[in-house]
């Protein structure tokens, strides 16, 4: 083989290695779906938890049928902010479900994450350091 085609091969595989790594980092399933990212699935799971909560809520000032086409709307909202789909979800879950002891850790970090929601609302922060405020006479 001519010494300028050998190079050009080399080239040309050391390029097709390099642009087939640098593609999306995302693990496919075995069932075709892509992996939904650890960190990202317990922010998904934490959401719908609070909007499970919403709903519940909801349940006694609306119908039946008000809140189904709610919950439909709230959980496509979801599904969409985070660029999912239901069933990927799904799968996603199974998969994680299948090593219990992480997904036992993942469900304490959705906890955790739902603490912090709650925290925060209940205890908005006060007036910020060094501010004076005046009292009324």
């Amino acid at each position: 083989m001519k010494p300028g085609i050998r190079l050009s091969l080399y080239l040309f595989l050391i390029a097709a290695v390099c642009f087939t790594g640098c593609g999306n980092n995302q693990k496919i399933m075995p069932s075709g779906q892509s992996q939904i990212p650890r960190d990202q699935m317990i922010r998904l799971m934490a959401d719908l938890e609070l909007t499970e909560s919403a709903l519940k809520i909801k349940q006694a000032k609306m119908s039946r049928d008000s809140v189904k086409q709610f919950a439909t709307f709230c959980y496509d909202s979801l599904y969409t902010f985070y660029r999912v789909t239901p069933e990927q979800f799904r799968e996603n879950l199974r998969y994680y479900q299948s090593d219990m002891e992480d997904f036992q850790a993942m469900m304490d970090s959705v906890i955790v994450t739902l603490s912090r929601h709650r925290d925060s609302v209940s205890n908005p922060p006060g007036p910020k350091a060094g501010v004076v405020t005046k009292k009324k006479k």
